[in-house]
């Protein structure tokens, strides 16, 4: 069976500047005829794309750290509220099941 890296081929350089210059033409032709496919967004797609930006935004302006866990929190460790053996249990039972494990 024959190859297709047996079968000679023409070094013809004109063939491929031939091409080339066909779609060109073609490329200029489609340009000056403007664009052939057009797409339109709805009302409905602007409007969500609307809140999906004030939503990330919301999301960017929150603070790393939220300061009232944080007092809340520490209020309970100061009144003794977390000091026992029970309320160690649960936090590391939290802290566990937020790793996964």
């Amino acid at each position: 069976m024959a190859r297709i890296d047996d079968i000679p081929q023409s070094e013809d350089p004109r063939r491929t500047e031939q091409a080339q210059a066909r779609r060109r033409t073609e490329i200029a032709k489609q340009s000056a005829a403007g664009p052939a496919d057009r797409v339109e967004v709805s009302d409905t797609a602007r409007e969500a794309q609307a809140l999906q930006d004030r939503l990330v935004d919301g999301v960017r302006n929150q603070p790393d750290v939220r300061q009232d866990k944080v007092a809340q929190a520490r209020a309970r460790m100061e009144s003794g509220e977390l000091d026992s053996s029970e309320a160690r249990q649960a936090i590391a039972d939290k802290l566990l099941e937020s790793f996964g494990l």
